[in-house]
């Protein structure tokens, strides 16, 4: 639909399958390669919602004959809605009451700090898994120097000490597999071998700060962002949905063949 709309057809939103080709053409352009199913017809809603709120704003006299101003009247109607979520500061008891059903988004991860020593796989006729026991063994009776540990192992770009990184950055480095295992070791003593993505390792947990759930007075200021950000979601969308029912929606064969197919 182009232009502003007029008479019968101020309640109707029309989309046809050129519409189609160019809301393709600009996910091509921007990712360079072609929308998935699911992605076109989440395109093709966006499409629909700019064109009820465009719509909208003209019929609130919110244009100034000016065709650049579409996108911005759009926003416009957006910020309105926006604004409906506005109530206030939440309470401390409501506060408490969001955090109480949402207390894993906010857990901190565990901080924990360790030595390894990497055993390459394919690196010696002798088979890993002993060589990484023979190595567990020796160290548990002799506490080497960094030097030293390094010199154990085979050559990696892999540090020999980790100090105070959580359990997400060792996984980034070693993977998820190896950061939960070591993550349960007990601290102070060798363990191994445990795998990773690289290989094996024997590995020494020397700190270890458990994840936890913190209280929400500890994060407060983040739970309070959150609970506004969901209002103001939730005030544009149902401001949205109270329009769009005032509007019917036409679409050819082509762009309703995609949507029933996306919806499967």
């Amino acid at each position: 639909v182009h232009g502003a709309p007029s008479g019968d057809d101020e309640k109707r939103v029309v989309v046809t399958g050129a519409d189609l080709l160019q809301i393709r053409a600009g996910h091509v352009r921007t990712w360079q390669r072609e929308p998935t199913a699911a992605e076109l017809r989440r395109l093709v809603d966006r499409h629909i919602r700019q064109e009820v709120l465009y719509r909208e704003a003209l019929a609130r006299g919110y244009d100034r004959d000016d065709p650049v101003v579409r996108r911005a009247m759009q926003q416009k109607m957006e910020f309105l809605a926006a604004a409906q979520g506005g109530q206030g500061p939440p309470s401390d008891d409501e506060i408490a009451a969001y955090f109480a059903l949402r207390r894993e988004k906010y857990r901190s991860p565990a901080v924990l700090s360790l030595a390894q020593v990497y055993i390459n796989p394919d690196s010696a006729d002798v088979p890993a898994e002993k060589r990484a026991a023979a190595v567990r063994d020796r160290l548990e009776s002799e506490e080497p120097t960094p030097d030293e540990l390094a010199m154990l192992g085979d050559p990696i770009m892999l540090q020999p000490f980790y100090e105070r990184v959580t359990e997400n950055e060792l996984a980034a480095v070693f993977g998820g597999g190896f950061a939960e295992a070591v993550v349960d070791l007990e601290p102070g003593a060798w363990h191994g071998p445990i795998p990773s993505g690289y290989g094996l390792h024997v590995v020494k947990l020397t700190e270890l700060q458990p994840s936890r759930i913190p209280s929400w007075t500890e994060v407060r200021s983040l739970v309070v962002r959150d609970m506004e950000y969901e209002a103001v979601n939730a005030a544009r969308e149902q401001v949205y949905q109270e329009i769009a029912q005032s509007y019917r929606v036409v679409t050819d064969a082509e762009v309703a063949e995609l949507l029933e197919s996306a919806a499967e």
